[in-house]
């Protein structure tokens, strides 16, 4: 039989099978190869002839799409990378890092603007213009639900997990998408202080939110690195460069001190935003100190 693995808690796992979830552990050969088994790992399992109970065998963990080594998850759809604007306000290049990694492993990015009521509407208004235009983006107030809609559209059909700076409201978000099944995730409060949020949730588990929706909520998902990468490879994680590196005059144009550079061309007509644009040198002087 073949499920998904929704929930793993010192070394026990629980699978969905289609209709029932069964709890079982790792067959002995997986544990002795050290596979690590992730939330969202479609298995091949059978039910334990021994076990009273009807505990389940995992067997064989089937090739997964993609995977994030922490929190250990696999088979996404989909990342919605959450900041705010106030209390914390956002940190740029935090937020782009993850989106370039989602980029690396292969998961679409998403955007969602938390806290919408402590920011005016200039400050949305620019964040927005970042990403509205190469990602899908929603603006969220966690408290009264505004905006809700759009994130729920964003998010239908797919397997999507929240990510962002602690204290941003993930945990908050994530108890209105998971309303209708009456339950509630642990929520915290920012720390007086640090000025950051408390890490919450304790272990990694899918939430079914119907219309094929599949929910992973992860704990301490404050952000994501870049597996080890050349220099001239970041570019490719910054989408919105396709659309004028073909106008650069050299083919292996790294967009940062060559002439004639479509990017940088587009940069100074504000077709590409300037966070963005820092936010690719910052990663690149990165990937060049790894190689030293």
């Amino acid at each position: 039989m073949t499920g998904t693995v929704v929930k793993g808690i010192g070394g026990f796992y629980f699978v969905y099978d289609g209709s029932d979830v069964v709890m079982g552990k790792a067959r002995g050969n997986l544990k002795r190869d050290k596979e690590i088994i992730y939330v969202g790992d479609i298995v091949d399992f059978e039910i334990d002839k021994n076990d009273s109970d009807g505990e389940c065998v995992i067997n064989k963990v089937i090739e997964r799409r993609n995977f994030l080594s922490r929190p250990p998850v696999s088979n996404l759809d989909m990342l919605v990378v959450v900041f705010s604007l106030v209390n914390p306000a956002v940190n740029y290049p935090v937020v782009d890092k993850m989106i370039a990694a989602c980029e690396q492993a292969g998961i679409e990015p998403a955007v969602c603007i938390s806290k919408t009521d402590l920011a005016s509407d200039e400050e949305l208004q620019a964040a927005v213009s970042v990403y509205s235009g190469i990602y899908q983006t929603a603006c969220v107030n966690a408290i009264s639900g505004e905006g809700l809609d759009r994130l729920t559209d964003i998010i239908r059909g797919k397997n999507v997990a929240l990510a962002g700076p602690s204290g941003v409201g993930k945990s908050t978000i994530s108890n209105h998408l998971v309303a209708d099944l009456g339950i509630e995730l642990a929520t915290g409060d920012i720390s007086g202080k640090t000025g950051r949020g408390r890490h919450t949730t304790r272990h990694v588990e899918i939430f079914a939110l119907g219309d094929g929706t599949n929910l992973y909520d992860t704990p301490g998902f404050t952000s994501l690195e870049l597996l080890e990468t050349e220099p001239d490879e970041i570019k490719e994680l910054f989408r919105e460069f396709r659309d004028y590196d073909s106008s650069c005059r050299y083919g292996d144009c790294m967009h940062i001190n060559e002439p004639d550079c479509g990017v940088k061309e587009a940069l100074a007509e504000g077709k590409i935003s300037k966070s963005r644009y820092d936010s690719y040198i910052l990663m690149t002087e990165e990937a060049e100190k790894w190689l030293k």
